[in-house]
This record gives C-alpha cells, sequence and structure tokens, in this order.
C-alpha cells in the first residue's frame, strides 16, 4: 500500500510539475499575437465567411432537408457510424493520454535529447486538446446563444426559426459541433504533419456531410462548424507560436519546433519499455 502511495504521489508530482512548465511558458511571450495587417485580415475573413454561410443557409437548407429524408435507411445507417467520428470524447481521452504518458516518461536517464522529445511530444498534445476544448467551448455557447431550431422541427417552424439563448438541444443546430471537432482536428493535425492532416480532410468532410444525412443539422450548420473548427485551430496556433510552444515565427511562416526530436524519443521509450 505504501508502494503504491509513493507512485501516486510521484506521478501527481510529475503532472504537477509540468503543468507548471506549461502555464510558466505560456507567461513569456515571445511575440505579439497578431499584427495589424493581421487583424486586418482576420476581419475581412470573417465578414466574408459570414457571408458565405449566409448564402449557403439561403441556397442549400431547405435541399439538404429534403436530400436528407430521401436517401435510403441503409445509407442512413452508413452515415450514422461515419458522424461518430466527430465525437469530441475519443480527441479528449487520446491527447489526455499520450500527454501523461509523455510526461511520465521523462526523467529515467535516458537522456537529455529523449527528454526533450518527449516534451516536444506532451506540448503537441497539449495543443490538440486545447483545440478540442477551445473549437468545442465556442461551438456550445454560439450554439445556445442562437438557438436555431433543428432540422426535425422544420416543418412546424421552418429552416429560419431561432429561439436565442434556448438551452434545449432541439434548438442547437447552429453550428454543428461534431463538425467543429472533426475539422479543428483536421487542422490542428495538418499543422503537426500535413500528410495525416491531407489524408483526414475527406474524413472531415464525410462527417460534415453525415449531419446533414441524418437530419441533425443544417448544410450551414455544416460549413458554420467547419469554418468554426479551422479557426480554433488556426487561433490555437498563432497564440503557441507567440509564446514559442510547439511552433515558432520565423520571416517567412510559422514553423513547427522539434521536428527532428520525437521519432527518436518514441524509439528509445518503446526500446526501454521492451528490455
Amino acid at each position: 500500500m505504501t508502494d503504491v502511495r509513493m507512485m501516486a504521489g510521484t506521478t501527481a508530482d510529475r503532472l504537477r510539475a509540468a503543468l507548471g512548465e506549461f502555464f510558466a511558458a505560456w507567461k513569456r511571450k515571445h511575440a505579439p499575437s497578431a499584427t495589424r495587417t493581421t487583424r486586418q485580415f482576420a476581419g475581412l475573413a470573417t465578414l466574408v465567411l459570414i457571408g458565405s454561410i449566409i448564402a449557403t443557409g439561403y441556397w442549400f437548407d431547405v435541399d439538404g432537408v429534403w436530400w436528407g429524408r430521401s436517401l435510403s435507411p441503409p445509407v442512413i445507417e452508413v452515415f450514422q457510424k461515419i458522424t461518430r467520428l466527430g465525437e469530441s470524447g475519443y480527441v479528449f481521452a487520446l491527447t489526455a493520454l499520450v500527454g501523461v504518458a509523455a510526461i511520465l516518461a521523462r526523467g529515467r536517464g535516458l537522456g537529455r535529447r529523449i527528454d526533450a522529445g518527449l516534451t516536444q511530444l506532451a506540448a503537441r498534445a497539449m495543443f490538440l486538446f486545447d483545440v478540442a476544448a477551445v473549437s468545442g467551448i465556442a461551438s456550445q455557447v454560439i450554439k445556445h446563444l442562437f438557438g436555431r431550431a433543428r432540422p426535425k422541427l422544420f416543418d412546424e417552424v421552418g429552416a429560419l426559426h431561432f429561439d436565442v439563448f434556448s438551452i434545449y438541444a432541439t434548438y442547437a443546430s447552429f453550428p454543428s459541433g461534431h463538425t467543429v471537432t472533426v475539422f479543428a482536428m483536421a487542422t490542428a493535425i495538418a499543422f503537426l504533419s500535413p500528410r495525416v492532416g491531407l489524408a483526414l480532410a475527406p474524413i472531415a468532410f464525410l462527417v460534415g456531410m453525415s449531419r446533414v444525412a441524418i437530419g441533425a443539422h443544417y448544410v450551414s450548420d455544416a460549413v458554420a462548424g467547419a469554418a468554426l473548427g479551422v479557426g480554433s485551430a488556426l487561433l490555437l496556433r498563432r497564440e503557441f507560436a507567440a509564446r514559442r510552444i510547439v511552433f515558432e515565427n520565423a520571416p517567412d511562416g510559422t514553423k513547427l519546433r522539434g521536428r527532428s526530436l520525437i521519432g527518436p524519443a518514441l524509439k528509445m521509450v518503446a526500446r526501454w519499455r521492451g528490455g
């Protein structure tokens, strides 16, 4: 029992120290989060996105409802399986597991370079976790702020019924939370590994489509969710880069830090665990 308590105490101490390192690094801002030009561009892009979402709703929302209702039960069943890929619980569990494992593997006498690689791995897991959290919170706030009725109420209230500040799930259609999560993760992962992010892009698109197919959202809800997910990942990358965590700002753009450290660290830990 004493050994178990000592191990638990050591684990808690390691995690507490790692969080302390992260927050200390977060306070040390090496560069402004955004220049005036960047803010102006972001503002213009936001206006364009809002216009695009409104146009999408005008032209496609009603047709999207009828398209979903025209699908056969086997097709709907496939889309119901696809839509689960947009659930955020998997993201939080996996990123937390990787981050904690990387932290606990540090300081095992494997060398400074290995510990540096494990630190980078933990930081990347934290980045993905934060992107999922920020995008998810933003999605929930917007959902209940607008209170848009879901497509299942289309026959009763139409596609443009809003119950502002609603707390009910049937009035939480805008934006699509599943689409937010999957696009946020695809974009964030693309910042870490462009090839993997590119491979995830079709999956993200299918998840967004699935939300319309199963009657959970309108097309404009999915488009807004995709925009919010991508925007959240971009915002978090900018903030992390300003503090030189995972990313850093360079004259030719934002760069990924520690690219060559993580692979050797993982190989060394696997060899150590196997031995």
